[in-house]
Order: structure tokens, then sequence, then C-alpha cells
């Protein structure tokens, strides 16, 4: 194939693969290219009406529960204080007894967020995360997506129908959490990063990474492809050279997979999709899989986590220093 690489410009000795829409299960058949220079993959023919494959009653990050209060949970604050901050260390030690601290946590804590700094969640779905955050003591919170159908206030939190590029507002932390891979100009997308990042802001990208793991376990049926919504699959190579071109540093590079890498993929390979009757993610019990199996799955990620091999990466990045 001859298209140009989404991230690199090659468009020499590029190969194609076909690839099953098997999260909603409609079994369309789409077309993939990856790339002979970068190895990063990139959707051919994108279809007219993206919009169907992200139904606002069926698509998981509309469908997460959500539930926002206006007011704070004191005892996940105290938590939060001694977690995040190393404040009320007496109480933090005593109210984190046995507590397992979400992934969230990790995320704010790496990139030092304050409780009043402006946060922003790029591809925000119903906003559940956010959600999350107001009820340890954030109270800045923006999120967006244009595929919700209508933009929504809770208080503090801000839920936007609205494109990465229509922000004008600067914010102290970005996230994009597997929302990056769904834009079609990641190039653009990543100027327009830091057009709305403060001067000392921090940005989050959490993503699939095309090489590791699921790709050469499972080919066409890795997870991580999910046509058509995914329109860019990179390789860590690709995503440093691009991050990298676009003016920032990257301060981390974390692998972060977790088991269901291994039993999407399983059932795609099974033609299961992930909004089948079926599938472990809507009722475990009915699941092709077992307690046991899935306790292996997540062993088996995170030994490939800690291998560098991982299939999907948070990334941890500011604008560069220019001296």
């Amino acid at each position: 194939m001859n298209t140009a690489c989404i991230i690199c410009d090659n468009s020499e000795n590029n190969t194609s693969i076909a690839v099953k829409e098997l999260q909603l299960g409609l079994g369309e058949v789409l077309d993939y290219q990856q790339c002979s220079n970068c190895g990063s993959l990139q959707l051919q023919d994108i279809p007219t009406d993206l919009g169907k494959y992200y139904p606002n009653n069926n698509y998981y990050s509309f469908n997460l529960g959500v539930a926002v209060s206006q007011k704070v949970d004191s005892f996940r604050k105290a938590q939060a204080d001694y977690l995040l901050f190393n404040k009320n260390i007496l109480a933090g030690n005593l109210f984190t007894i046995g507590f397992k601290m979400p992934d969230y946590y990790h995320w704010l804590k790496n990139t030092g967020t304050k409780y009043s700094d402006a946060v922003l969640d790029i591809g925000t779905g119903n906003g559940s995360l956010l959600a999350k955050l107001s009820r340890i003591g954030f109270n800045n919170l923006t999120g967006i997506d244009p595929f919700i159908n209508e933009s929504k206030e809770y208080g503090k939190i801000k839920i936007l129908k609205r494109n990465v590029f229509e922000v004008v507002e600067q914010y102290d932390l970005v996230m994009m959490h597997h929302s990056f891979e769904h834009m079609f100009e990641p190039k653009k997308v990543l100027q327009q990063l830091k057009n709305i990042m403060n001067q000392d802001g921090k940005l989050l990208i959490r993503i699939p990474v095309m090489g590791n793991y699921g790709w050469k376990k499972y080919g066409g049926c890795w997870s991580g492809i999910d046509a058509p919504r995914h329109i860019f699959i990179p390789t860590e190579k690709a995503l440093r050279m691009m991050m990298t071109e676009a003016g920032f540093e990257i301060e981390r590079f974390e692998y972060d997979s977790n088991d269901y890498v291994i039993w999407s993929s399983e059932q795609y390979l099974k033609g299961i999709a992930l909004q089948d009757s079926k599938s472990y993610m809507i009722d475990p019990k009915a699941s092709i899989f077992t307690k046991e199996q899935i306790k292996e799955f997540k062993k088996i990620m995170k030994k490939e986590n800690e291998k560098g091999n991982g299939d999907t990466a948070a990334i941890y990045l500011r604008k560069k220093i220019i001296l």
C-alpha cells in the first residue's frame, strides 16, 4: 500500500491487514495499514458516520456508572491528603489500612496535581473519572467528548460536547485516557494540547501500544486495534518520536496493561464480541473464563509490563524547556 503513515509519513513497503469490528459485534471488516518504518497501524477508508460506533446507550465509556455528589467525601479526602500529599499522616495511616489505591491516585501523584488545579479530561465519556476526582476534593474539573449527546454540568464538573480543537481555555493537567488514538491528526492534536496547557502544566496520555504482547499473540484479533474507533495505534518508537518532535519532554513512560488485553482478545479469536451476553465484561459467570484463568491473565500482563512489552502505556509529559 502507498498511503503515507499518519505518524512518520512513510509510504514505502507498507502492508495491509483486515480487522473485524468486535466491540459492538457489528462484524464489519475494515482495512488497516502497518507502516514499514515506524511499525504503527492506521485505519484506511475511515467510515463517514463514526458516530454509529459510539452509541451512548452501549459504548462502554458512556455506559459506566456515574454518581456526582456536591459534597466532598471527608473520609476519602483524608485518604487522598495522605496518599497524594503526605498530609495528616496519623489519620492517613489509619484510614488507608487495607485500602487498594485506585489507578487515578497514581496519575494524580505522578503529575503533582493539586486540588485547585484546572483539570481537563479529553474523551471523558459520561465523566465518571471526574466524578471520582470530585469526591476526593478536586474542584476545577472539565471533560470534553464530541460523541456525547449533550453538554451537562454537575456543580463543579463540566461535561462538554466538544472536540479538542474547540478548547480555548488553559489547564494545569490535561488527560487523555485512551482517546488520543481515536483522533485523525495526531500531530495537530499534540500542538493543540500544548496550546491549552499552562506553561508548567502536565499532560497524561494513556494509549494502546502496537507491536508488543497482544499484537504478537493475537494479530488482527488483538483488542487493542478496536476497529474502526482506533484511527491509529502507534509503536513506542513512533510515540516517542512524535511527542519529541511536537516539543514535549517525556517524564515517565510506563506500561500499564491489565488482564482485559488477554480475555477480550481471546474472546475476539472465538468471535465473541465485547458486548455479547457471554462476554466477561457483561457477565463473568456466563463467560468462557474461570476465575483461575483471569488471575493468570493478570500475572501475565504484570510480567509483560515489567519487561516493557505491555499493550497499553501511560505517558507523562511536559512542555520542553527552551533555554
